[in-house]
């Protein structure tokens, strides 16, 4: 235990590898420990925001998704084109078609960008453009560190394997929607699954 007086701010604490310091909010230890030269961004503290609603954060999964759609653009629209013109040309036309390893590639690489964005500095490409932050279940500390930002990329990855992939991120959405409309912290699935919440940076 460190002395409790103490501000915020970033601090070597007790068990910690040595050479490691642990942020240190005023009343308790928040997220994992970093190197103690690595130019980790401190942590920027947002209690009083008001918590995001579900209009803002749908426009921000709308910036996401047009994000991402020009990252996998450059593989996905050759393959539809040339699913869509083997179609027409079969004898018995059905529409096959299959995710090849470079568009998994590239869809891999969003979610590590993003998993990264989230762990850093605290929002993915929609939530920063709009003010929006992803902060420790306390709602004050961001970012919320790696482990957390992975718990959060789960859903991203298992929506890469088609079948059980689609029935999970409908699942995930329908429930972000109910919760972030109903909940008084406006906690979606991903903040439950993480411990975070995503309040307003603004």
């Amino acid at each position: 235990m460190r002395d409790t007086t103490a501000g915020p701010g970033y601090y070597p604490a007790q068990g910690d590898p040595p050479g490691t310091v642990r942020y240190w909010s005023g009343e308790q230890w928040v997220g994992d420990p970093v190197p103690e030269t690595s130019g980790y961004v401190p942590p920027t503290n947002i209690v009083d925001k008001p918590y995001a609603g579900l209009r803002i954060r749908i426009g921000a999964a709308l910036i996401d998704g047009v994000a991402a759609n020009i990252v996998v653009a450059p593989v996905l629209w050759p393959e539809l084109r040339d699913a869509f013109e083997a179609n027409i040309q079969s004898a018995s036309p059905t529409f096959d078609f299959s995710i090849s390893p470079a568009l998994v590639a590239l869809s891999l690489g969003w979610t590590l960008v993003t998993w990264l964005m989230i762990s850093r500095f605290g929002g993915s490409v929609g939530k920063l453009t709009l003010g929006l932050r992803v902060t420790h279940e306390d709602g004050e500390t961001t970012p919320p560190g790696y482990t957390k930002g992975a718990m959060r990329s789960i859903p991203d990855v298992v929506s890469l394997i088609p079948l059980p992939g689609s029935v999970v991120v409908l699942g995930f959405t329908i429930s972000s929607l109910v919760w972030v409309s109903t909940d008084p912290e406006r906690r979606s699935a991903y903040d439950r699954i993480a411990g975070t919440r995503s309040p307003s940076a603004g």
